[in-house]
């Protein structure tokens, strides 16, 4: 009895707070096109309500986060980022976009007046302090899902989306954002598995701001009676020419791979001529190769982000690789760790099948450093 009683006096204490909208408001979708950091690579989107009668004009952004709250990188590390709905005055929004040479888009939305108040009052609950915050999801719950789903809910009449998308999978749309031959995308095909690889559905890209306006604008609501569509045409509300991924740089990843790959053969060739061994730079390859599998292993078995699991990577970027590292530097353990060293290059062989067979999509400039591990380890089995 008493629960009914807070929820009724919550309820009315909330609604008796509630504005209620003009006539002539007006509510969009905003799409913000990708700036240069990479966590804002695939862009964003807010709604925007706006009614002049009221002296409102906010965009409501669910992508909200702050670098210092506490513990935020092993947070992030885990796949447990705390994002929140923030509301900011319209003419700020635009400017901080303005700033980082950000285009905005705006598709107003055909709805009627119940479902606009239906819309703001929710919007207003979710910006409640104890509602605000959510548990971020890349691909699943994000700043770009999240307005996707607050404008169909209040929506009266069937949605029917008519946007299919070609077939295509989570890194076919990474490598659309992002680019190919660049550090950015190298150190995202390190961590995402096959899962990624794996074709996706059209309603999945609502994860991506381009592509909830794509789908938001193709939607036509339909009744007994009519069908209209849910938004118009895009409209900037500023512009600034699209900031293409960087793909030409000399210091690009298959450029650099390449080059450490003709060294590391070279100075390979040059210690078993003259019967040298090359104790550190074994150590120096196996330790980041180990360090780089823990956070492999790390994110495979223990966090809880989407696309890591099922990484063939860990094949040449082994956690053991660390130990091994150490191992090597005391000579009597110098040959029992050749039987390591076998397996450890069979392991970097099933690694280049899996990378010509496309069995998970792996980055061009891996090959050379799967190599480079292969090289190596089979060399350090044949030691006398």
């Amino acid at each position: 009895m008493k629960k009914i009683v807070f929820i009724s006096f919550l309820f009315a204490a909330l609604t008796a707070n509630a504005l209620t909208l003009s006539d002539s408001c007006r509510m969009s979708l905003l799409t913000c096109s990708p700036s240069s950091e990479i966590y804002a690579r695939f862009g964003h989107t807010a709604i925007r309500i706006c009614d002049p009668a009221n002296d409102i004009d906010y965009a409501y952004n669910y992508g909200i986060f702050d670098f210092d709250t506490d513990w935020f990188i092993p947070r992030f590390i885990h796949g447990a980022t705390d994002y929140q709905l923030g509301v900011t005055e319209m003419d700020y929004f635009l400017r901080s976009y303005a700033a980082r040479k950000s285009s905005v888009f705006e598709q107003v939305l055909n709805l009627n007046q119940s479902e606009k108040q239906a819309l703001f009052d929710a919007l207003e609950i979710n910006y409640l302090p104890q509602n605000r915050v959510y548990r971020y999801n890349f691909v699943y719950d994000n700043c770009a899902t999240r307005p996707f789903v607050m404008i169909t809910k209040v929506l009266e009449n069937q949605p029917i989306i008519s946007y299919s998308h070609p077939t295509t999978s989570y890194r076919g749309i990474i490598n659309e954002f992002v680019g190919l031959n660049n550090w950015q995308r190298f150190g995202i095909d390190i961590l995402i598995g096959r899962e990624a690889d794996l074709p996706i559905h059209t309603a999945a890209l609502i994860a991506f701001p381009k592509y909830t306006s794509v789908i938001m604008g193709s939607i036509t609501l339909e009744n007994d009676i009519v069908s209209e569509p849910l938004a118009s045409e895009s409209q900037a509300l500023c512009y600034f020419p699209p900031i293409l991924p960087s793909e030409k740089s000399i210091f690009s990843p298959i450029i650099i791979c390449c080059l450490i790959i003709l060294f590391i053969t070279f100075l390979s060739y040059w210690a078993w001529k003259n019967q040298r061994e090359l104790i550190l730079l074994d150590f120096l390859l196996f330790f980041m190769s180990g360090a780089l599998g823990c956070v492999i292993f790390y994110l495979m078995f223990i966090s809880s982000h989407p696309l890591v699991h099922q990484n063939y990577n860990l094949l040449w970027l082994n956690p053991l690789n660390l130990i091994f590292a150490f191992l090597i530097l005391k000579e009597s353990w110098r040959n029992p760790l050749k039987y390591y060293a076998i397996l450890n290059a069979f392991a970097a062989l099933i690694a280049i099948i899996i990378f010509a067979t496309r069995y998970q999509i792996m980055h061009p400039a891996f090959l050379p450093l799967i190599a480079i591990m292969l090289m190596r380890s089979a060399l350090f089995f044949q030691r006398k």
